[in-house]
């Protein structure tokens, strides 16, 4: 997990500008799951895209995160939130934005998990 707020690391809740699933770039959270002795300057880095948007209940690809109005302390979200572990994204470091919060360990080994069931 990331010591403070601006470190990179496996878990990392992070605003970077990448596409969309029709080419538009656009800032957007996501969940860095790639492992942080991986992780290195100019290297590519995977994340998971967080959605604000999904039904009740979530679907399977879904992984809700914890928040909360007055601010989660860990992520920092403020809204209903989930992981789309079905929605990888691969960035650099160079293109993170911001460092917001971290998901917590149970949560983030959930997300891992089922990133591995539905992408291999």
């Amino acid at each position: 997990m990331p010591e403070s707020r601006g470190q990179l690391a496996q878990g990392s809740l992070v605003w970077a500008d990448v596409a969309d699933g029709r080419g538009h770039i656009k800032r957007r959270p996501l969940v860095i799951v790639t492992e942080t002795s991986e992780i290195v300057l100019d290297g590519p880095v995977v994340g998971v895209a967080v959605t604000t948007t999904y039904p009740e209940p979530p679907p399977r690809e879904f992984v809700e995160l914890p928040w909360d109005r007055r601010r989660h302390p860990a992520t920092r979200l403020v809204r209903r939130s989930a992981a789309v572990c079905n929605w990888l994204v691969e960035l650099t470091p160079s293109q993170v934005v911001e460092v917001r919060g971290y998901v917590p360990t149970k949560v983030l080994l959930q997300i891992i998990e089922r990133v591995r069931d539905l992408n291999g």
